[in-house]
Order: C-alpha cells, then structure tokens, then sequence
C-alpha cells in the first residue's frame, strides 16, 4: 500500500488518470450487465483459445499457426495483462501509446468493450509470463461473457520450452525477469511444468498442452493438436517468423518464410560456458521436470 501512495504523490496526474479509468470501467461494466440479461443465450465466440507461456518459448509462433489453421473470422488479443477486460486494455493501451498511427484498430477494440460484440469463428487471446493462478481466475471468470462475450467451445493452450534452450533464448534478449509477482524466472517455468503434467489443475477449460519442441519438429504432433482444438489441420504458417516480440532471438526475422531452418533445439550451446546461465540451472527440479516432458536432451548433460 505504502509503494501505491509513494508512486502516486510522484506522478499525481497518473493517478488521477488511473483512478479515472477504474470509475469508468466500473460504471461501464454496470451498464453492460444490465444490458446483457437480454443478450445471454447469444454465442459470440464459436471458439475461444486462451494462451498461456513464459516469453520465448514460441508463442507467438504457435499462435500464428493456430490462426492460420482457423477459419473465417478470427482475431487475436496479445500479451494482456489479467483479470482486466482484454479488449479494453488493448484499446487503452493503444490510445495511450499509439493511437494516431492504430486510430481504427483502436476504435475496434473500443466498441468491443462497450459490449458491441463482432460474432467471431475464434478468437484467441494471451498472457506472458504471469503465473498461471493469476491468469485462471474466479474474478475473470465471473466477468468472462461481460469482457468477451458467451463462447460455445473454450480452451486452454499452455506452451512450455525446455529450459536449456528457453534460458539461453531469454539471457540473449535480457528477460530474465518475469511479470508474476515474487516469482523467478525458473520458479515460474516449474509451475508451467505441472500444469502441464496436471499435477496441478489451475486451467478448468478444455486443457491443451503443447511441448514446443516437438510441436516444432513433428508434423503428426501439429496435426493432433489440431485435431483436439477442432481445427481443420493445413500446416499453413509453420516457417512463418512473427514480428511480435522482436522475432527469434538469435536471428529477428531473417529466417521469415524458412523458420523450420531455425535451430531452436541447439541455443543452449552457445551459453554453456556462461556463468549466470549454469547457476541458473542449478536446480535439480528443473532437470527432474524436463526429464518428465522432454526426455535426455543430448550433450546436456555438460551442464550439469
């Protein structure tokens, strides 16, 4: 409470702003449920997939294969922050930072979280590097037809890496911080990890996991994974290299178009002599889960 009060007396005008906003979205969300008794049968979303990953891990990639495997109208709401209303946020978001430039995207999202819904084939949305009870949430979810309107099929995706190759993706960009509050970086992907084993049980929709190893270097992997989500499998964006988040951390996007030529499984080699990046392996659980979801990584064991 007492770093809230310190962070408004130094930005006054901030402050003011932000309590602004939250009187709004309270007296807005009001309105809108009133207006939505009249409106609850109505399905919006035929799917809606919900994303969870740490930073690096291929998100950004996966997601754009998943939405080039949809059909129809299909959007996508990245890297939001929970328990907010995503379409608000991206709206705001971009009105604070870029709206001249974004101005009609921007009005998009706007009339979205006014409740001005546009029916949608999918619609896929998601978070980076929070820890997973802070996505998967009862306030959200009380607020979930409010935000994004009555969904017929919903989904829960969580992408994990191995840890080798996501550390030194993430020391090479310099994100070895993560948003989750009192979480490390290797703390968070252990989370992620039973999940995605299920030994704990956060996501309560239709949970899809995907090892992003395997999903990029098998084929029939791809293909069951869109078999689960209900998509119509074509591959289609496989060697795609998204712009979103600078692209590979090691090349950008100078391999767009050839992304299956990237040797994502190998990054680790290049900081095996580094300091930081054996003492941040230097957890036997860490090593204990990736065996469980990945198997032997060769020439790992060096690490050690």
């Amino acid at each position: 409470m007492e770093n809230l009060v310190l962070k408004a007396l130094k930005k006054p005008s901030k402050a003011v702003k932000k309590v602004k906003r939250i009187c709004d979205h309270t007296w807005e969300d009001w309105l809108k449920s009133k207006q939505q008794l009249s409106q609850e049968t109505t399905i919006i979303n035929k799917k809606e997939i919900r994303v969870l990953g740490l930073m690096r891990s291929g998100n950004h990639a996966i997601i754009n294969w998943l939405q080039s495997q949809a059909k129809g109208e299909v959007w996508h709401l990245n890297n939001l922050i929970p328990k907010e209303n995503p379409y608000r946020y991206k709206y705001e978001h971009l009105k604070d930072f870029y709206y001249p430039k974004y101005r009609c995207t921007g009005e998009l999202y706007h009339r979205e979280a006014q409740g001005d819904f546009t029916s949608k084939d999918c619609l896929i949305y998601s978070y980076e590097d929070y820890a997973i009870n802070q996505v998967a949430n009862d306030y959200f979810e009380q607020k979930h037809d409010l935000y994004l309107g009555k969904s017929q099929a919903r989904y829960d995706v969580i992408i994990i890496r191995d840890p080798f190759n996501l550390l030194a993706s993430r020391i090479k960009k310099n994100y070895l911080t993560v948003k989750a509050k009192n979480k490390t970086v290797i703390e968070l992907w252990l989370e992620y990890a039973q999940e995605y084993l299920g030994e704990t049980q956060y996501l309560k929709n239709q949970k899809i996991t995907i090892n992003y190893n395997q999903w990029f270097r098998d084929i029939t992997y791809r293909q069951q994974i869109a078999a689960k989500l209900q998509l119509e499998f074509t591959d289609a964006g496989i060697n795609t290299v998204h712009g979103c988040g600078g692209g590979s951390s090691f090349e950008g996007r100078e391999l767009n178009g050839k992304g299956n030529q990237m040797d994502v499984e190998n990054r680790w080699q290049y900081y095996q002599e580094n300091q930081l990046y054996r003492t941040l392996l230097a957890n036997p659980q860490l090593w204990e889960y990736s065996a469980k979801i990945f198997g032997h990584i060769p020439g790992t064991e060096c690490l050690k």
